[in-house]
Formats: C-alpha cells, structure tokens, sequence
C-alpha cells in the first residue's frame, strides 16, 4: 500500500524549544533513558508523542488501563460460568462470545478513529490500532512479502479466546473497510493476518 509506505517513511519535522523541569523529573528521566540505553531527548520525543498520538483522547473515547491479567481472568471467568450454567456445546458459546465482542470493538472504532485521525478508513483505521498496541505493550509487525501481500502480525499473549477475538476484529475490519478477504493463522499468543491490499 503505496500511502502507507509514503507515510511511514516520511521523515518527521523538527524544531527546537526550552521548557523549564523539575529537577527530580529529568534525574528520573534520564534514569529511565539509561535503562532503555537510549538518549534523554529520544526519550521524551517518545513520551510526547506517546501523548500526542494517543493519551489526549483516551478520556473522550472511555479508554481506561487495565491490567493484562484482569483481562485474561475476565474471559477465563465468562467461558467458566457457561459451562458451570449447563451450556453443553462451549466451542458454540465461546464463537458466539468471541463475535458479539468483535462486534461491539468494531461499532466503537469508528468514532474513536475519527476523533483521533478526523478521518474513517481502513488506513486511519489500522494507524490507530497500531498506536494501540503500542502503547498497551502488544508487539506488532507490518511488512509486505515477495508476492505483495501485507502481513500483520500481532503477538498479544493473552491467550486463546484473544486470538480468537482478534481474528473476527480484523475479519470485520478488512472486508468492511477494505472490501478484502484476509487470511489469519494463530496460536495462544499470536495473531497473523496476511491481506492483499490495493496499491
């Protein structure tokens, strides 16, 4: 995808500015930076952008952080009081669970997506998710292999029922915003999708 190359590849404007801190935030800082073997000014690009390209909304689009464990006992608990209330075919309720919450995460992309980006398309739309997972901790990786396809790979560690969830997430996303049918493999801990995109 031509645009999203251009975009990744653009290189980002600089400009120079003071701003006076407390002494005890740049000791922290620059602690934090020498923990990452990373410079201070490399640091806190990544901490405003951080702020920039995601935190400033999370209030208005009802994000609240929450522990990776919370979530996984969560789902653990819901697939356990199926079965515990006489729910005989649990593969049937865990794809049924799995796609009414895909499709309750897809509903509430698209005013997160314009609040954030002022715009609602399958790139706007992959930015943000990106942005997401970067700043929740989840490892990602896009690249294009030799014959053109995009291939996403999502590394969650949350477990099987996530995997499960983050296939129908994208499922919902490509065909509905991209019109594309989209290959996905994956394990406990990985989602892979492979998609052929237009240029």
């Amino acid at each position: 995808m031509k645009e999203n190359e251009a975009y990744e590849n653009k290189p980002a404007k600089t400009r120079s500015i003071t701003f006076r801190l407390e002494s005890s935030v740049i000791e922290e800082l620059q602690f934090e930076a020498d923990y990452r073997e990373t410079s201070l000014n490399v640091l806190i690009n990544q901490i405003l952008r951080r702020y920039s390209n995601w935190e400033r909304y999370e209030n208005k689009i009802g994000m609240i952080p929450i522990p990776k464990i919370i979530l996984f006992s969560v789902m653990d608990q819901v697939v356990k009081s199926g079965s515990e209330n006489g729910i005989e075919d649990m593969a049937k309720f865990k794809e049924s669970l799995v796609k009414d919450l895909a499709q309750i995460a897809f509903n509430f992309l698209k005013d997160s997506v314009l609040l954030i980006k002022k715009n609602y398309n399958l790139l706007s739309v992959l930015e943000v998710l990106e942005q997401y997972m970067k700043v929740i901790g989840i490892n990602s990786d896009h690249r294009v292999d030799d014959d053109g396809r995009h291939v996403y790979v999502i590394q969650h560690k949350l477990g099987e029922i996530w995997s499960l969830f983050i296939k129908e997430f994208l499922i919902l996303i490509f065909e509905n915003l991209g019109k594309v049918k989209v290959e996905i493999s994956s394990t406990p801990n990985t989602t892979v999708a492979k998609v052929s995109l237009n240029s």
